[in-house]
């Protein structure tokens, strides 16, 4: 990427520096300066002249290069597609940092989607997706800068990163836990409230139970094999006595998902209404279906189990997210405060 500066006489001058060697030019005004090392930096007998030979090759196949020596998350997949939609075969060279936060803004404006059906929610998507998809395109370029020389700039540095405040403390009651499980009993679902179940006794995510397939469940050792997890690895969920009850109850014969949609078998189920209504006829408010996944957590650490403990069960990295997914009810800290400092005097 070229420098620009204004030198002592008033006028602009133009850098591009290599490995090679440094070419330069002034000009009267910036944007003239600007306008050359573009087309300079465009030019592909000149920049492979100058040691970035792969400025001008389209974003496209950068972005089908990056996957190909990656693991093969989903989600990152569908971040990677995302930007090969929006930038296409533009040449790497021609994408700039205005171009991408022009994107990015876009983005923002945009409707939130929910879960593995990509469920419409209403809301405007929140600073830290708008951040992963940001970082997602960082790391391709990384890659092209550090592994493929083709650049010698991140284009994604020029951009903003959003402040991010989207810790929401919410888990279960007791009580709103009673009520939300009868609710999912009633429901015309009859599966709803095996998934709630499965939820809130394996920590598992929402897109991991709803890929959730029947050959993958281990009726004998209670447990359920995850082949590709959110972090790219392999888990294993161990399932209570009572929610494999319930699943044996439901079982099916094949190797089919254990919650399919009952039009497009190899598609998940749709549950988002039937699960708004339970929570509505259960009295709960400001709740979403991710936060079973953190009353799992609060219970096992209220419960006593650690923060290791917790983070394996939850099938976490990094014991720094699980601090973020277990919370303490005021009940619990008020016994665990009266129990260890309330004999001060």
């Amino acid at each position: 990427m070229a420098t620009i500066t204004k030198t002592p006489a008033g006028t602009f001058r133009a850098i591009i520096r290599t490995k090679n060697k440094t070419i330069t030019k002034t000009f009267k005004l910036r944007k003239l300066a600007k306008a050359w090392a573009l087309r300079i930096e465009g030019d592909e007998d000149l920049m492979a002249a100058t040691g970035c030979k792969g400025a001008s090759i389209p974003f496209s196949q950068l972005a089908d290069e990056y996957i190909d020596q990656w693991n093969g998350k989903s989600r990152i997949t569908d971040k990677v597609k995302f930007w090969k939609m929006q930038l296409g075969d533009t040449p790497l060279i021609k994408i700039t940092g205005d171009k991408l936060q022009t994107i990015l803004d876009d983005y923002e404006a945009g409707e939130a989607l929910c879960g593995i059906q990509r469920s419409r929610t209403g809301r405007r998507r929140a600073p830290a997706t708008i951040n992963r998809m940001r970082a997602q395109l960082s790391s391709i370029f990384k890659y092209a800068v550090k592994k493929r020389r083709y650049l010698k700039k991140n284009p994604v540095i020029e951009t903003c990163s959003l402040i991010e405040n989207n810790e929401i403390v919410r888990f279960l009651s007791e009580e709103e836990r009673t009520n939300l499980l009868k609710a999912c009993r009633a429901s015309s679902w009859e599966k709803l409230y095996l998934l709630v179940l499965l939820a809130l006794t394996t920590g598992a995510r929402q897109g991991e139970l709803l890929g959730l397939h029947w050959d993958e469940v281990d009726f004998q050792k209670r447990t359920a094999t995850l082949p590709t997890t959110k972090n790219g690895q392999r888990r294993i969920l161990t399932i209570p006595k009572s929610t494999m009850s319930e699943l044996q109850r439901l079982r099916e014969v094949g190797a089919g998902l254990i919650f399919p949609s009952p039009t497009k078998w190899r598609k998940p189920f749709e549950f988002r209404k039937p699960w708004l209504k339970a929570v509505t006829l259960a009295g709960i408010e400001n709740f979403r279906f991710h936060d079973l996944r953190h009353s799992a957590a609060s219970y096992l650490v209220m419960a006593g189990a650690t923060l290791h403990e917790t983070a394996e069960v939850l099938g976490h990295r990094s014991i720094q997210t699980t601090r973020r997914y277990a919370h303490l009810s005021i009940e619990h800290k008020q016994s665990l405060t009266d129990r260890v400092l309330g004999g001060f005097k």
